[in-house]
């Protein structure tokens, strides 16, 4: 079944897989899953009230965007930004919920209204809309659905990208926390690589990126703020409260849940994919990376080659 909007044609998903993938999300709150053309990725279907809301939204030319597919290193990102464009404000930082100083733009679509009205989630949209400037906004959204005005008021835009195996194990640990996934990590690998699913210290490139200048022991501080002990201990962003609020409810999984700052580490997919999934997910990336001046494979080396 098929429906359209202004701007997006959408497609409600229906099959064996995605019975499964729904059902095993116990705290599942949604309509559904829906593919959006362009370009063609999934979301939950409520999406489908906030996709024109997004598309217009005003875009300010003090704006900071980082652009990420989920799971890979947004809130380091994030936190490494707002401190940045916020003078190193290190007070702020702990005392207020990152979630608050850096919207998550499409946050609301992840549940229907009346669950996040039940959960305390505001209108994500309404919120960066409300939001001083200069903003620091996050979205995993692709550049089809982001703002129009993108193209011509051109704020500063960060993309951050990550090895997809170390993502596909950090996102099915994700949903196991926030929604309760309760599947098999093979159907979840499955479901990631036909798109139902939903190292380095960047801080001096980042910085000039941004205009920011910082001496040695400005970044010294700085890096000591962002490394993985230090984040993962920090409630302002370790979202132990929007964990809370998403899955409102007690679920039934087995095994161990890994809390939102997990590991940290490149290539700990290592030790929970299989050399079959490992295939399929090479593959899929390879081909996402067609036509494109992205290195593979993603390593420290070729990264740091790629940014000289």
């Amino acid at each position: 079944m098929q429906e359209k909007s202004q701007d997006f044609r959408y497609e409600v998903l229906e099959g064996p897989l995605v019975e499964r993938f729904r059902a095993a999300n116990q705290t599942f709150e949604g309509d559904g899953i829906i593919k959006v053309w362009p370009p063609g990725c999934a979301m939950f279907a409520e999406y489908r009230n906030y996709a024109d809301r997004v598309r217009r939204l005003a875009v300010r030319e003090d704006d900071v965007w980082v652009v990420t597919y989920p799971k890979s290193g947004t809130t380091w990102m994030q936190e490494m930004v707002w401190l940045l464009v916020n003078n190193l404000d290190y007070k702020t930082a702990r005392s207020i919920l990152q979630t608050e100083r850096s919207p998550y733009l499409e946050t609301g679509c992840l549940v229907k209204e009346a669950a996040r009205t039940k959960a305390n989630i505001r209108d994500s949209v309404r919120e960066v809309e409300m939001l001083k400037s200069p903003r620091c906004i996050k979205t995993h959204l692709p550049l089809q659905m982001l703002p129009e005005q993108l193209w011509t008021v051109r704020p500063k835009i960060i993309y951050v990208a990550r090895d997809a195996k170390d993502v596909a194990v950090s996102y099915y640990n994700h949903h196991r926390l926030f929604f309760g996934y309760a599947g098999s990590s093979e159907d979840f690998f499955e479901a990631l690589v036909i798109a139902l699913t939903v190292g380095v210290c960047l801080g001096t490139r980042t910085a000039d990126f941004l205009n920011c200048t910082l001496n040695s022991e400005e970044m010294k501080q700085l890096c000591d703020h962002l490394s993985f002990e230090s984040m993962k201990n920090n409630p302002s962003v370790s979202h132990e409260i929007e964990v809370a609020k998403l899955r409102g409810m007690q679920t039934n999984i087995n095994g161990e849940i890994q809390p939102f700052m997990r590991k940290g580490k490149v290539g700990s997919w290592k030790q929970d994919i299989t050399p079959e999934t490992e295939k399929k997910l090479n593959l899929c990336t390879k081909m996402k990376l067609a036509d494109t001046d992205y290195v593979l494979p993603f390593t420290k080396e070729n990264c740091t080659a790629k940014m000289k």
